[in-house]
């Protein structure tokens, strides 16, 4: 088949990946002058385990907070009047997170996590791809949590078979020597086996890659629409309207501009999140692994010889050099509090980023079709864009090509939403 992708994210590169080695001929459109230039630029490098993601699926969501006092820029900020579209949108989150049981996502979610980390295996037994990755987490907490809070993320974690370990504060400095010696930690939690990684380095190798075998990509292409013939789809571009088989919209937060016109309701927000990216200048003091602080829901990865610090959460609010300074400052505030020795911001460079990532309110992703036939939908990620990339792509194969699907399509499907 001639199948066109609508997006060149992290999303529409694997999706790329898996049809082409399915046997199809894959052309990307990305309105962009490159690849990754939006969602997938610089998010958190969070990979696995998904459960432990404190800007995930909305069931997990209560379990992660503990019972702590949480700053505003930890929870989702809406603005707006009560009726407004964003309150409206935040509402219905609330309303899934309260009545959506683990019990009825959770082994969907693993199945996913489970195909994804399969297929990134299988990726780099073929190709070899540099990601920067980096394996162990750590949920340093400064307050002794409730036994109840505790026992149920603790519950959550063995439901999904990550492998945890409760530490005391020496055991936590030995695993992560460059802690800050002035913050005492009543305890820690510490996940081997999770993992890390740079989702846009990754990306970029994954399309350099294919593109010797035939992948074809159009930068500087916006899709302005795309209509069903039944016989297949046409896309129309800015100067010239192009015929394919089926196409896959793997767009983000331009998914619902191309919906609307087909009458295709997808109930998601384009929540904008923050990012600082810093160089390490002092290696020994620089964190291991992954680090991350539950009381302001910040994520902290190392990306090579750099570290990433991401959080915040904000639907409505426009982009401002205000905003962009507050969370700058918060961001390196937390950074320097943890781990105050391993860079110096006066001489280092600091990459500040704003991102979006599209969300529907139980926060899982929506893969599957759209309804209407030849339309595709590999969207909606929210925060597990990265971490789930390669099992979303896989099982958007499956469904496409008509093969028996490995995780269950009504759980990702857009059905559920309705």
């Amino acid at each position: 088949m001639k199948i066109a992708i609508v997006g060149a994210g992290i999303a529409g590169i694997a999706t790329a990946f898996e049809l082409m080695e399915a046997g199809n001929e894959v052309r990307v459109f990305e309105q962009h002058r490159a690849a990754g230039e939006e969602a997938s630029f610089a998010p958190s490098g969070l990979m696995w385990p998904c459960v432990i993601n404190p800007w995930g699926a909305s069931a997990f969501s209560q379990s992660l907070q503990l019972g702590m006092a949480r700053p505003p820029f930890a929870e989702l900020r809406a603005q707006g009047a009560v009726l407004s579209a964003p309150r409206r949108w935040a509402r219905r989150q609330q309303a899934f997170a309260k009545k959506q049981r683990d019990a009825e996502t959770l082994p969907a979610l693993q199945a996913l996590e489970l195909l994804a980390m399969q297929r990134m295996q299988h990726v780099q037994e073929l190709l070899d791809i540099g990601g920067q990755f980096s394996q162990g987490l750590l949920l340093p907490l400064r307050k002794e949590p409730g036994a109840a809070a505790l026992y149920e993320l603790t519950r959550r974690l063995s439901a999904a078979h990550v492998d945890y370990r409760r530490c005391n504060e020496a055991e936590a400095r030995a695993i992560e020597p460059g802690l800050a010696t002035d913050i005492q930690m009543a305890c820690a939690i510490h996940l081997p086996e999770a993992w890390s990684g740079n989702g846009r380095l990754f990306s970029q190798g994954l399309l350099q890659a294919m593109q010797p075998h035939g992948l074809q990509l159009h930068t500087q292409h916006a899709v302005r629409s795309i209509h069903s013939t039944g016989s297949g789809v046409r896309l129309q571009l800015a100067d010239s309207e192009q015929h394919f088989d089926a196409a896959v919209l793997c767009a983000g937060g331009d998914t619902n501009r191309l919906l609307r016109p087909l009458d295709v309701q997808l109930p998601s927000a384009a929540i904008c999140s923050y990012s600082a990216s810093i160089q390490i200048s002092e290696e020994s003091l620089a964190p291991r692994g992954s680090v991350i602080d539950l009381e302001n829901s910040m994520i902290l990865t190392r990306q090579g010889s750099r570290l990433r610090i991401s959080g915040g959460a904000e639907l409505g609010y426009p982009e401002s050099a205000e905003r962009m300074e507050e969370a700058r400052h918060l961001l390196t505030s937390v950074l320097l509090e943890w781990f105050p020795g391993c860079i110096q911001p006066s001489q280092s460079i600091l990459q500040m980023w704003r991102g979006t990532r599209l969300t529907v309110p139980d926060g899982l992703p929506v893969v599957g079709p759209s309804g209407i036939p030849g339309i595709w939908l590999n969207t909606a990620h929210g925060g597990y864009g990265w971490g789930l990339s390669m099992g979303c792509a896989h099982h958007l194969r499956q469904s496409l090509m008509g093969h028996s699907p490995t995780v269950d399509p009504q759980a990702f499907g857009l059905q559920r939403l309705r």
